[in-house]
């Protein structure tokens, strides 16, 4: 009997023609032993079959790097390296088109962008949000996203599969919310001409699309101030302020319902005393300012300070740290 190769763990395309190189070079090899080995793994194929051990090592100049792969193929449980070639290109290809949805959403939300997994992850875990891929490199975006990619952060699908695409929690989950997203990329037109959102054929529009976005955003700004989060069981409060309360309030709702301990005590009310006991306000709102230069993050301070001496959050009395 021929040897197999391991396939307990899926095997990369890449590796596989590895693998198909590797036999060439021991059917080529000096050591008997290993030529032979090399040999037999070849009667798996049709056109060697019915040949004994010694004539296709006799043949061993004739044979090529198609046969080679073509036997790596037959190990992995495929008839043919197209097959394989198929299958693994499916299996490890995006199946959403996240470039396409992107497409259609605009730029409203500012994403965070990152060229590795590991920098996306590691933002993920600090300050939250939704992690996905993007060609070669990774973005994590805001709750309101989700919506104009036709999702709902309020689905119980995202609390059993997490906010990481590419490392879900709950596979069945998962496969649900993909449905809802690749349903979501049929709904959208294909333009043939179109590479990406980024090569658009119709720069001009693209711009002009872009400068629309920017100045709708300017116009209708996020709501920048300070806000409260209360626990009504107890009558605790978290005080905090963000340029954008909205968004910082969706951040800590995702957070907490994902079981993300930023907050511990917070957390651990949340799970004690259930989140119909809990309410997100906005406690005061800072005005856009009209004259330039203002630092909008030392007059934030200076307001969440002043709520942060009204309320006293601390101890018993809130989720804050006590001020130095």
């Amino acid at each position: 009997m021929g040897t197999v190769a391991d396939t307990s763990e899926p095997l990369s395309l890449q590796e596989c023609k590895v693998r198909a190189s590797l036999l060439l070079k021991a059917l080529a090899a000096d050591d008997s032993a290993k030529a032979s080995r090399a040999a037999e793994r070849l009667r798996v194929l049709p056109g060697f079959a019915s040949l004994s051990l010694g004539e296709v090592l006799a043949r061993r100049d004739s044979i090529q790097r198609k046969h080679a792969l073509a036997v790596i193929a037959r190990e992995q449980g495929h008839a043919t390296w197209s097959d394989l070639k198929q299958a693994l290109e499916a299996r490890d290809a995006p199946r959403v088109d996240f470039e396409r949805l992107l497409s259609r959403t605009g730029g409203t939300y500012l994403n965070r962008w990152f060229t590795s997994y590991e920098e996306a992850a590691a933002s993920l875990r600090e300050f939250g949000g939704y992690l996905f891929p993007f060609r070669e490199q990774f973005f994590i975006c805001e709750p309101g996203l989700l919506g104009l990619l036709g999702l709902d952060p309020a689905d119980p699908d995202w609390a059993k599969a997490g906010p990481d695409w590419l490392a879900p929690r709950d596979a069945q989950a998962h496969a649900r919310l993909e449905q809802r997203l690749l349903q979501r990329c049929r709904e959208i037109p294909t333009h043939p001409t179109r590479k990406s959102p980024m090569s658009s054929p119709d720069a001009n529009a693209s711009r002009a699309r872009r400068s629309d976005l920017k100045r709708e955003y300017k116009e209708n700004p996020p709501e920048m101030g300070v806000f409260a989060v209360r626990n009504h069981a107890n009558g605790k409060v978290l005080v905090g302020s963000a340029l954008n309360v909205p968004g910082m309030l969706n951040r800590i709702r995702f957070e907490l319902t994902m079981n993300m301990p930023r907050i511990p005590a917070l957390l651990e009310d949340w799970k004690r005393h259930g989140a119909e006991k809990f309410t997100f306000e906005v406690l005061d709102v800072l005005e856009p300012p009209k004259e330039p230069g203002v630092d909008l993050n030392e007059e934030l301070r200076v307001l969440e300070n002043l709520w942060l001496d009204r309320l006293k959050p601390y101890g018993d009395a809130g989720y804050n740290a006590p001020p130095k």
